[in-house]
């Protein structure tokens, strides 16, 4: 008798065997690895920015019997941990006694006029912001935008005729 053969089972052996071999004859034959490090590095600097909004005291009367008072806010933004001073000129005018550490402030009407003023660290008008940094503001910089108050005061009892004021201060940002 003769051996029956099926020949579904001779074609799956036939396309296993060839696929067996040929994956021995594809294989990449490697021997041996080696594998070095690469460094990867960053440098963060310290850096800031600052910006700085206007102080507005409004209309001043010299008849009042209370000082007049506004603030500004200045915003710095810093590397995170990074420690900074926030100082303020003496302003455009130049006042007798006047010094970066104590400065005593005046806005003009651009002739003969002035009008005194201060700007402070606090919102009881105890320390007034100088322009050294024992005098400014001190800053924890966080990596985002911290705003910093500035106070300022107009005495009263100031005698002025009806004019516009002003004054200009530098505000430096020292890191």
């Amino acid at each position: 008798m003769k051996p029956k053969f099926n020949q579904s089972k001779i074609k799956l052996a036939v396309v296993s065997a060839i696929v067996a071999g040929s994956m021995g004859l594809s294989a990449t034959s490697y021997a041996a690895t080696t594998t070095a490090t690469m460094t990867v590095s960053a440098t963060v600097a310290n850096s800031c920015s600052i910006s700085v909004g206007a102080m507005d005291f409004g209309a001043y009367d010299q008849t009042a019997t209370e000082s007049l008072t506004a603030t500004a806010d200045v915003t710095s933004t810093c590397t995170l941990g990074g420690a900074t001073t926030i100082t303020i000129s003496q302003g455009n005018t130049t006042v007798n006694d006047s010094s970066e550490t104590s400065p005593l402030r005046q806005m003009t009407d651009g002739g003969s006029q002035s009008l005194n003023y201060n700007l402070y660290t606090d919102s009881t008008l105890a320390s007034v912001w100088g322009n050294t940094i024992g005098t400014g503001a001190a800053v924890t910089a966080t990596g985002s935008a911290v705003t910093t108050t500035v106070y300022g005061e107009i005495d009263f009892g100031q005698s002025v005729g009806a004019a516009s004021f002003s004054d200009s201060v530098t505000v430096t940002l020292t890191y």
